[in-house]
């Protein structure tokens, strides 16, 4: 007789499952501490982390806004398990001060692909008027001279091409044959000459096409635009005229790369807030708003994820003064109308705003009736309610603002509230 053998069946292997995966609080421009606790199969984060173990935090990239992740947990032989979560990084709702070489106004930053800042020209507290080209590196906070324009130049625009290139055109300059425009190396601060514009420009608007070329809107006195093509380096003179002058307007390209242009101040007797400029028929389009009688200027406009655009506050000239706007309008381009939607946590004239990955506008300073140059803040969206943010330390206006890669904000120069160069710079967190 032989013996009889017992025998059980195999384990089964466990099949991938996930338990948590959270996120600890994070702030703007620190990476996120992420824990993934799962069972089953090895674990991999995506994107930007790879493999992970499970009950391990690991760090993601400093976050400039909010960020979507997966956790993969992986076995052969069975379905991976999928987990999603979205981390959303809070502002501190502060402000560092960094020091400046000069104190610094009427001047134009680019932001450059490399995720430095670009710093051209304006008033430097000199006799006169900077042709200085510098960089701000974010990693050590400090200014560097890269490059000098072939004249100074203040209240210019200065508009990034895609191909590591600012457009630099218009404004008051330091020679009395200074009308020409100038291309600006973003990453070398190398200048090269651009052509000149046909007409004198001062308090107009810039815009980059789609095609390559730049749109150069109104300005002072002016009722034209015209068109500067890079093959050429030169500019031309477009036949048709918007409806009326329009100084600081705004110029806002389109998803489907029509230009919005809001505002601009003028003394003519009849106004259209809006009008749409289409480059492929070089003609323009009237856009209808309830508002068409609102002289409004000083006004900043963003194009949203979604196609629309807000325009927010600015000034009403009302023939004897000025007034401080808190409106916010709407543009809608499937029907083509311009309206009313919503308030400002104050009325702001001359304020500069960036819309910012988390789709809330931040605003900072400007005018506000009460104050030449305001020390407030504040965010809006087209979905919540305006709120005030922290005070910077002191007020400013005509200054820039450009957005970081980690998502902090630089505040550069401006007027203080007696009018003089603001003497630093600000990082708002």
């Amino acid at each position: 007789a032989c013996g009889g053998g017992g025998g059980g069946g195999t384990t089964p292997a466990p099949v991938p499952a996930i338990q948590r995966l959270t996120a600890a609080p994070v702030a703007v421009g620190d990476g996120a501490l992420i824990t993934a606790t799962f069972s089953g199969g090895a674990g991999r984060i995506e994107p930007d982390i790879g493999a992970v173990r499970s009950g391990v935090a690991v760090s993601t990239p400093p976050l400039a806004g909010p960020r979507r992740y997966t956790l993969v947990v992986e076995a052969a032989g069975h379905p991976s398990a999928r987990g999603e979560l979205e981390v959303v990084p809070a502002y501190r709702d502060r402000y560092v001060t960094v020091g400046t070489p000069q104190p610094l106004q009427y001047h134009a930053a680019v932001s450059a692909p490399d995720g430095s800042v670009i710093v051209i020209g304006g008033s430097r507290g000199m006799s006169a008027l900077s042709e200085a080209v510098d960089r701000f590196d974010p990693a050590t906070r400090t200014f560097t001279r890269i490059g000098a324009m072939a004249t100074g130049r203040a209240q210019h625009s200065a508009t990034r091409l895609g191909d590591m290139r600012a457009l630099v055109l218009g404004g008051l300059t330091g020679l009395s044959s200074g009308g020409f425009a100038e291309l600006v190396d973003l990453g070398t601060g190398a200048v090269e000459a651009a052509g000149r514009p046909v007409r004198p420009r001062i308090r107009h608007a810039s815009v980059a096409l789609d095609d390559g070329r730049v749109l150069v809107v109104g300005g002072l006195q002016s009722d034209s635009v015209e068109l500067w093509d890079p093959a050429t380096r030169s500019f031309r003179l477009v036949a048709a005229r918007m409806h009326n002058v329009r100084e600081f307007p705004t110029a806002t390209r389109l998803a489907d790369g029509r230009v919005l242009i809001v505002g601009g101040d003028h003394i003519g007797p009849s106004q259209r807030l809006a009008e749409i400029f289409d480059p492929r028929t070089e003609r323009f389009e009237a856009v209808a708003s309830p508002l068409d009688a609102e002289r409004r200027a000083m006004h900043e406009a963003h194009a949203l994820p979604d196609g629309r655009v807000l325009v927010l506050g600015g000034e009403l000239s009302t023939g004897a003064s000025l007034e401080p706007l808190d409106s916010v309008l709407l543009f809608d381009p499937a029907t083509q109308t311009l309206s009313l939607h919503g308030r400002l946590d104050m009325p702001r004239s001359l304020v500069r705003s960036l819309l910012l990955p988390d789709d809330q506008v931040r605003l900072f300073g400007g005018q506000t009736g009460a104050a030449g140059a305001a020390r407030s803040a504040g965010a809006y969206a087209p979905d919540r309610a305006a709120r005030a943010l922290a005070a910077m330390p002191a007020g400013r206006a005509w200054h820039t603002l450009s957005a970081l890669a980690d998502g902090r904000i630089l505040i550069l120069g401006g007027d203080d509230d007696a009018g003089g160069a603001v003497g630093n710079a600000l990082l708002y967190e």
